[in-house]
């Protein structure tokens, strides 16, 4: 998913659409990687425009509830860190305030008569089927935000789509298609498949000692948490609540070393000693913490944090059935990468007839997510003759003709859809770009 979410992140900060109204009723989403003192700090400039703070806070929280809507609950504040959605939602408020400062120029402006007309049109402020004043509040209020607020926001959301709308193309007849016979015509392909689990590895001990050596840091211990621990076990059968109370109390012995921890060990991520929620407070601690008691499979445990140990690179003795496992497997990928040149440069292969972007034909040897794979690949790729790597095989592949189909208005809609997007994307970033000219901007977010 990660992968996935970085390969289209540039696509989701480019295109603009009206944030304020998806920010509604996902709830906000606040981030912890900055802290200012005042609400009302600026985040940038641009031209005369500051950018306040609270619209980024914002921003990040629509970005945020977006990804949340497409990914559910597999979506959380540790993978939005690592797309740097902070990053994300400061391009979009400079986007946004780039446009805003065009539409000024333009002498363009939304009136309040338009803003109320998208107002009662959002679910979020729904009941009984239509617009409630009362829900309107206490949504915004839930939301943190004030009408005003709200309005004034959706205000300029409004005018970002208007000078959208200027630069939005459609495709003509014509266009359509042309588009729609290049995009559903068919290549007759031959193929020939090669695989690996017809190669027979027998390393020698010299060559696995020489892997080793070669990749020993990919051999690494986990890392380790070193702690010492007491055990407060519920031998009176008290209540949780009675347990917790002594266990504070020794918790506070143990905290001043007036009492010294009765066990020590060292435990690593798969470990079962804790929990994960337990392990997860352990391994945010700072070394040479102790813990306040930590409630385990019905009894306490005070735990102090000694030492984090770092991965060591493990010795060839313990290692040596992953090191044959990945040297076969390297083996076999080096054979199959010969075979594939080879094959490549001297190609003859099965004829499996004429393949369109939505065939689904049996292939024998592969399963449907590979076929779907293969099919995919000699539809965006520009080589005549190519290969795919999948799993423990090669299809190397030749399109030996191709043809169109006639037009059939049927796909008109996919077509312009698809293509419509891509060509007001295109178009909305190279505005941008040339609106970064005529506007300097000034970011004070770190390297933004």
């Amino acid at each position: 998913m990660i992968t996935w979410m970085q390969r289209h992140k540039k696509w989701l900060i480019v295109t603009i659409w009206i944030s304020t109204i998806a920010f509604v009723g996902a709830g906000f989403v606040g981030w912890g990687s900055y802290d200012y003192g005042k609400s009302n700090s600026t985040v940038a400039v641009v031209g005369d425009t500051e950018i306040p703070l609270t619209d980024l806070q914002n921003e990040y929280s629509s970005l945020y509830s977006q990804y949340q809507q497409m990914f559910g609950a597999s979506f959380n504040k540790e993978l939005a860190q690592q797309l740097k959605l902070e990053d994300a939602a400061l391009q979009r408020v400079i986007q946004k305030t780039l446009l805003l400062n065009y539409a000024s120029d333009l002498g363009l402006m939304v009136t309040d008569k338009e803003v109320a007309k998208e107002l009662v049109k959002i679910n979020s402020f729904f009941k009984d089927g239509k617009f409630d004043k009362h829900t309107y509040v206490t949504v915004l209020k839930q939301n943190r935000r004030t009408a005003t607020e709200f309005e004034a926001q959706l205000k300029q959301d409004l005018l970002v789509q208007k000078i959208q709308n200027i630069f939005n193309l459609p495709l003509s007849k014509n266009e359509i298609k042309n588009i729609s016979k290049l995009f559903y015509s068919q290549d007759k392909v031959s193929i020939s498949i090669l695989s690996s689990t017809n190669i027979s590895i027998k390393p020698t001990s010299a060559e696995l000692k020489s892997f080793w050596e070669k990749n020993k840091s990919n051999y690494k211990s986990a890392i380790g948490y070193s702690l010492e621990y007491t055990n407060i076990e519920n031998i009176e059968n008290k209540t949780k609540k009675d347990m917790k109370k002594v266990a504070l109390r020794l918790y506070l012995k143990l905290k001043r070393d007036e009492i010294k921890f009765v066990n020590s060990k060292t435990i690593y991520a798969n470990s079962t000693f804790l929990s994960k929620e337990n392990f997860d407070k352990l391994t945010e601690a700072k070394e040479g913490n102790t813990l306040k008691p930590l409630y385990e499979k019905g009894k306490y445990i005070i735990a102090k944090f000694v030492k984090k140990l770092e991965p060591q690179i493990l010795p060839y003795s313990q290692v040596i059935d992953q090191v044959k496992v990945a040297f076969i497997e390297e083996s076999k990928n080096k054979i199959l990468e010969e075979r594939t040149n080879k094959l490549i440069s001297n190609f003859k292969g099965k004829d499996i007839g004429y393949l369109s972007r939505d065939s689904k034909p049996n292939i024998n040897n592969l399963n449907s997510e590979e076929v779907a794979q293969l099919i995919n690949k000699i539809f965006t790729s520009t080589s005549k003759i190519d290969s795919i790597k999948l799993l423990d095989k090669v299809v190397v592949y030749k399109i030996t003709d191709s043809k169109f189909l006639s037009y059939n208005n049927k796909n008109d809609e996919v077509i312009v859809s698809n293509v419509e997007n891509i060509k007001n994307n295109l178009i909305s970033a190279t505005l941008l770009d040339k609106l970064k000219n005529r506007y300097e901007v000034k970011s004070f977010m770190g390297n933004n």
